[in-house]
Parts: structure tokens; C-alpha cells; sequence
């Protein structure tokens, strides 16, 4: 008899991560600095063909998440759902933040992040603040990990 608990769920194939990956659009991101962690929800749109997912910080001048971005040499990003105890799933994703310049985000992310007509609408409502300031980030994928409900 093993010490070790059960497994929890079942493991997910590659295919199946990515899948659920691409049919959300939020998570908690987690960025650590020296010995202090910081996790924060975000919104994100997943860029299969180049392996990355293209992330929206809104932030206003006291906020810490590009400092704990730049400081980051390793994220994870957890996106889950979860409808019972018999009916859940989650991917972690592991990579690095690397910041995206404005011109870079208009020419060729827009359309990855922007993808549902909606999408444009609501997060020129969200940022059209002086108090807030919309940044982009690209997160590479170096590893994903998911498991489901059995």
C-alpha cells in the first residue's frame, strides 16, 4: 500500500489543453519577485500557431503588476472551470512575461486578443478612464499541465 494520496482527476492530453485553453479568456496569473508572490486575474486570448497567450493589464499608477512582471523570470497562469465536485477542469500554464510594445499590439494582436465582436467594445468601456492604463503581454508557453473530473 502506498503513502502517496490518490491522484486527483485524470490527466489531460495535449490536444485536450490546448481545446480548453482556446474556449476561455481568464485566469489568475501568478508572478513572483525575490521572496514575495502576486496573483491577479487577468484576461487573456490564446495564440495557438506561436505557442503563446497575449495578456491585458489595466492598472492605475499605484499598481505593482508590471514591476512584478518585469521582475519574473518564471509565471503561471491557472485557468479553470469548475461545475461539481464530478465535473471540473484546469490548465496551468508555465512560462515567461515578456512586455509588448503599443505598435506591436495594434498591428498583430489585436485581432488574437479581440476575437468576439463584443470583446473591442467592452474593454474600450473598462480603460476609457485617466485613472486606469491598458498594457499588453505576451506569455510563451514552456510547459502545460491540465487534469479533469474523472
Amino acid at each position: 500500500m502506498s503513502d502517496l494520496p490518490p491522484k486527483i482527476g485524470t490527466e489531460m492530453g495535449p490536444e485536450r489543453k490546448r481545446s480548453f485553453l482556446d474556449s476561455k479568456d481568464n485566469g489568475v496569473l501568478s508572478m513572483g519577485a525575490e521572496d514575495r508572490g502576486y496573483g491577479l486575474p487577468v484576461s487573456y486570448s490564446y495564440d495557438e500557431d506561436n505557442d503563446r497567450l497575449i495578456v491585458r493589464f489595466v492598472s492605475t499608477s499605484e499598481s505593482k503588476k508590471e514591476a512584478f512582471a518585469a521582475a519574473s523570470s518564471e509565471v503561471t497562469l491557472t485557468v479553470y472551470s469548475y461545475e461539481d465536485v464530478d465535473s471540473w477542469q484546469s490548465v496551468i500554464v508555465t512560462g515567461t512575461i515578456h512586455a509588448v510594445s503599443e505598435g506591436d499590439f495594434s498591428d498583430r494582436f489585436a485581432p488574437l486578443f479581440f476575437r468576439r465582436e463584443d470583446d473591442s467594445t467592452d474593454a474600450v468601456q473598462i480603460v476609457d478612464s485617466d485613472e486606469f492604463e491598458s498594457t499588453w503581454y505576451e506569455l510563451r508557453i514552456d510547459d502545460l499541465s491540465g487534469r479533469h473530473s474523472n
